[in-house]
């Protein structure tokens, strides 16, 4: 892929992010006043499958699937999945650092479902309008904490961070830095890469 094509691909994001979290801080109606902005987890997820997607679109990805195994539920931020049906990617998605300023908790949560699903090889995972897929998923699962934003979290925490995804084998980026509708690149050229060598 094409540097320009990847620059193109980040400034979409950055607009899409932009326009959702300008669309948070509308008046919902008269009398009513909030003190922060709607959540925008969800459509944060959504824009970073577009990224993806526009990236790779020979990629299937499969945000907050329903996945038994075992009579537990789980459910995965998101799975970019290949023309096999394999699993290619995991990622855990946060709207920005400050929710887990130690990510340890959460990188635990991935190295966690990884273990159990690739334990269980091959699993199904279900969505809203009764759509089924069979994925098979396998050790060579590449596993990704990503942060919209670095913000609220200090440079020792994100440091920290880093070390402890480093041993867990789970690649941590922080994708920009800033607010949502002035946000700097900051990691997103880096984990572009390493989407586009998916395979």
């Amino acid at each position: 892929m094409l540097a320009v094509e990847v620059h193109n691909a980040i400034e979409l994001l950055k607009l899409q992010v932009k326009n959702t979290y300008d669309e948070t801080l509308k008046s919902i109606g008269n009398n009513i006043y909030r003190g922060h902005s709607r959540s925008i987890s969800t459509d944060i997820e959504d824009k970073l499958a577009l990224f993806i997607i526009n990236l790779k679109p020979e990629f299937k990805v499969f945000l907050d699937p329903s996945i038994h195994i075992n009579k537990k539920k789980h459910r995965p931020d998101l799975l970019i999945v290949n023309s096999k049906l394999e699993v290619v990617a995991m990622i855990e998605i946060k709207a920005n650092m400050g929710w887990c300023r130690n990510a340890e908790g959460v990188i635990n949560n991935i190295v966690s479902n990884n273990d159990i699903f690739a334990q269980a090889g091959t699993f199904k995972c279900e969505f809203l309008n009764n759509t089924k897929y069979t994925l098979n998923y396998s050790r060579n699962v590449n596993l990704f904490l990503v942060s919209l934003t670095k913000g609220n979290c200090s440079d020792k925490n994100h440091e920290h961070n880093k070390e402890y995804v480093k041993i867990n084998n789970v690649s941590l980026f922080n994708l920009f830095d800033g607010r949502y509708n002035s946000l700097v690149n900051y990691e997103i050229e880096a984990f572009a890469n390493h989407i586009i060598n998916l395979y």
